[in-house]
């Protein structure tokens, strides 16, 4: 009798372990309802990697957008750039098309505004990296310099530069945010700008 109940306490501990052991797996592993809750990082405009320049200079010619520049950066390298896409975002400034061997590989969106003022420039940042974070997870930190002096030893001395970028990385695209901001005595420029890439 004495053995029957040694064995039960042996068996009601193993099974008290290896529950909290499970309760432990499932609190640090991912619930599958968060995982399958993120939206997928799509190509902006309806895109697809892969497709060619003149799909992009008819899409830029359709919407009466206008091509300001079709530059080939390096061999096989070709950068299309576009004003005027941003129809519903006056914020957009500039969309930029790259293509590898004919193929498009990534499409950059600038944003910039001159009423931007640093605190301005920071909160629009901050906004677009809260969607982001909201629709495909908490990005990762990959630059975090603030009001940093250029290298450059010919940039005025009350010149200082801010650049911060965040990165979200899926299977079928990857996603990076920067905020670059240069600041002089009279002058200032900042850019937001969302660069979406072959992962």
């Amino acid at each position: 009798m004495m053995f029957v109940r040694l064995l039960s306490c042996v068996s009601l501990r193993r099974m008290l372990v290896a529950g909290l052991i499970l309760m432990v797996a499932g609190a640090l592993s991912p619930c599958p309802a968060q995982q399958t809750g993120m939206s997928e990082i799509k190509v902006p405009y309806a895109l697809s990697w892969g497709d060619s320049p003149d799909k992009i200079h008819g899409m830029i010619s359709a919407v009466k957008a206008t091509e300001t520049s079709c530059m080939e950066k390096s061999p096989g390298k070709l950068v299309i750039e576009a004003d005027g896409l941003g129809i519903a975002d006056p914020l957009l400034r500039k969309s930029l098309f790259t293509f590898r061997d004919g193929s498009l590989i990534e499409v950059e969106l600038q944003y910039a505004s001159p009423s931007w003022d640093g605190g301005k420039a920071v909160d629009f940042f901050d906004r677009t990296r809260r969607r982001i974070d909201d629709r495909y997870g908490a990005g990762t930190l990959l630059v975090n310099k603030v009001k940093e002096a250029p290298s450059d030893p010919t940039a005025p001395k009350d010149t200082t530069y801010t650049l911060i970028t965040y990165s979200w990385i899926q299977p079928a695209a990857a996603l990076e945010l920067t905020f670059y901001s240069i600041e002089e005595k009279e002058h200032a420029f900042h850019l937001v700008s969302l660069r979406y890439r072959t992962p």
